[in-house]
């Protein structure tokens, strides 16, 4: 017979490394506010904190404008990030990394309709009034698979 799975608050309160996890994850989401607080509005929305080790601060940003922008506000960032830390940094490093679209395949978006279901949606667009629902209708019932 097969052993049942393991509640994961169970898991999590056996293993040492993943509460460690949780609590490095809880940490540095902490400091990324702290240091969006602490940058200028135009950098917000490009840049998060991605690790701080020893005397070093590594911050990415999705653009290598941003990246060249915000080594120039380097003390800031470590004076800000410092004032929250056993330890001062003293070091940022900024990383490019591109925000990455997920694309979907085309296929996706096409619908396809049956003969059908496409007839009946025609019909339904010659018995109303000439307006966008006839059009779209119309354009719908044009999709049907061969």
């Amino acid at each position: 017979m097969s052993q049942k799975p393991e509640r994961l608050q169970q898991v999590y309160k056996q293993n040492s490394h993943f509460k460690w996890l949780a609590a490095r994850a809880r940490q540095l989401d902490k400091l990324n506010i702290i240091l969006q607080k602490s940058l200028p509005l135009q950098f917000v929305n490009h840049c998060r904190l991605a690790n701080i080790s020893a005397d070093r601060v590594i911050v990415h940003t999705d653009k290598a404008a941003f990246a060249s922008l915000l080594r120039f506000q380097a003390p800031q960032v470590c004076k800000a990030l410092s004032a929250h830390l056993p330890e001062p940094v003293s070091r940022l490093e900024v990383k490019v990394r591109p925000l990455t679209n997920i694309s979907r395949p085309d296929s996706e978006n096409n619908i396809h309709l049956s003969t059908k279901t496409a007839a009946l949606i025609e019909s339904t667009a010659a018995d109303i009034e000439d307006g966008p629902l006839k059009t779209a209708l119309s354009k719908l019932a044009k999709r049907q698979s061969d």
